[in-house]
């Protein structure tokens, strides 16, 4: 394991970022970080409180209301994007480092989905460089000017699990609009928003527009319920999207949600089965299926059910369950007991409501140490039963039989989510005329894909609002429009 002693900086491993200054927890609480690989403690960070969190608030507050970031041009602030860029580009391999050890992920995966992060940098770089932050529109009186302008203090909370590709979506959108921000850090992983903070304060962006701190649930509510936040952006579950929702109701802040999903991968009777699967696998359970956008449910006609279960656990039984660094791994462990538990309910569960087992299971893969699940797939389940409708959040895919199209359309939309999905066809003007039928905000057609420059988000419980492409910027804008009578002759 990395020595973090010496590959991270002191200001990162013992302090938050506020202001502009590196300063102390106020109460010297600290948590410590375990490997889901070893089950080993390797590293405490410091945790804040009540105080820590206010002071993070006011310094946005002030930089917001009386600094100069909301003002200057989208091409200055764009600037300062693109050097921070840079900046983060030089401590990617750190990153992918720090991803691993915190939560599990495979060292491959962390170094091949990592870029993403620096791409959404790039394009809110270049967006606030180009975006048409005024307009003029012509009235009866002479010409409206149309202001697109920051919404405020934006309160960023980031999930453990993929923390730097999402904190970046967040981070970039947020002030390439203007805004000023505290991001929330999770305790599982709470460097990679401070490693951002330390390239923030070496391109010397304004005191108090990017402020970070690690805290848990209580210190999150203190965040999401100040009368000083106008924004809020949140990704993780659905219960606590639930409440975020409600207590920015009693002021009506802005909020996006990104609550997670159960996406359905639906293999149409014409597809090449040897391609479709090829694009397909790796998106069903990276990271161990603790992504938000897995594709959890496969649907296959009837007809090529079990052609399809063969191969596909085929495939899924030659991926090695292992030791998350070293680089032939594609499966690692789960983040904690806790999250491995959980997955082993849900396995269970698939069992007593009578869906087949093909492969896994509940056991660890023989490992002595480490949050262990082995890949495990279900065939001929039915869309009624639990593991075809909850998010697993672990190495679990449901492959799913359907009659007919709308049978497939019917069965992928029988979720609470809309998050994500996929359509496998040899005609993708067939597949694109299913996927218009799916109730979900991000469909891919014969593969997979994320793009900056392309709106993320879901229907119904996967959340409210969208990150990346234009829509993702004007999440962080208010718009104003100013009445400009006819200048007299």
């Amino acid at each position: 394991m990395t020595e973090y002693s010496t590959a991270l900086s002191s200001n990162v491993r013992s302090r938050f970022f506020i202001n502009g200054e590196w300063v102390l927890s106020h109460s010297g609480a600290r948590h410590v970080l375990i490997s889901p690989a070893t089950e080993e403690p390797f590293m405490s960070v410091p945790l804040a409180d009540s105080v820590d969190v206010e002071r993070a608030i006011a310094a946005a507050r002030r930089a917001f209301d009386s600094g100069p970031w909301p003002k200057l041009s989208g091409a200055e602030r764009s600037g300062y994007l693109k050097r921070l860029t840079e900046e983060i580009r030089q401590r990617l391999p750190l990153l992918a480092q720090l991803w691993t050890d915190q939560v599990g992920a495979p060292i491959t995966f962390a170094n091949g989905l990592l870029p993403t992060g620096i791409t959404r940098f790039e394009f809110f770089a270049s967006l606030a460089e180009t975006f048409e932050f005024e307009d003029a529109r012509p009235t009866r009186r002479g010409h409206a000017r149309v202001r697109r302008e920051p919404v405020g203090v934006a309160a960023l909370i980031a999930p453990w699990n993929a923390t730097f590709p999402i904190v970046s979506h967040k981070i970039a959108a947020a002030l390439a609009a203007g805004c000023t921000v505290v991001v929330k850090s999770p305790p599982e992983s709470p460097l990679d928003a401070l490693i951002i903070a330390e390239c923030a304060a070496a391109v010397g962006l304004p005191p108090g527009v990017l402020n970070v701190i690690t805290a848990g649930r209580d210190e999150g509510a203190q965040l999401v319920q100040s009368r000083d936040v106008d924004k809020i952006s949140f990704t993780g579950s659905v219960a606590t999207g639930q409440w975020i929702a409600r207590a920015a109701v009693d002021r009506l802040a802005r909020v996006t949600l990104e609550l997670g999903g159960k996406s359905a991968a639906i293999l149409l009777d014409d597809v090449d089965l040897p391609s479709a699967l090829a694009a397909l696998t790796p998106f069903t359970m990276p990271f161990s299926g603790q992504i938000c956008f897995a594709q959890t449910r496969i649907l296959a006609p009837r007809a090529r059910h079990d052609e399809v279960v063969s191969a596909y656990a085929e495939i899924i039984s030659k991926l090695k369950l292992g030791d998350p660094r070293e680089t032939d791994t594609r499966i690692g462990p789960v983040l904690n007991a806790v999250q491995r538990d959980r997955v082993r309910g849900y396995i269970e569960q698939g069992i007593s409501e009578g869906a087949q087992l093909v492969l896994g299971g509940t056991g660890n893969g023989g490992f002595g140490k480490g949050y262990f699940v082995e890949p495990t797939v279900f065939a001929h389940v039915t869309p009624d039963t639990t593991i075809a409708q909850q998010e697993i959040f672990g190495p679990v895919v449901s492959i799913l039989p359907y009659d007919d199209i709308d049978d497939a359309v019917r069965i992928a939309n029988d979720t609470p989510y809309g998050l994500s999905g996929s359509v496998y066809s040899s005609d993708v003007e067939r597949a694109y005329a299913l996927a218009c039928r799916i109730q979900a905000g991000h469909i891919g057609i014969n593969g997979v894909e994320l793009a900056a420059n392309v709106p993320f988000g879901g229907y119904k419980l996967s959340g409210v609002g969208r990150e990346g492409g234009r829509e993702g910027l004007e999440a962080y804008l208010e718009t104003k429009a100013v009445f400009m009578p006819t200048a007299a002759g």
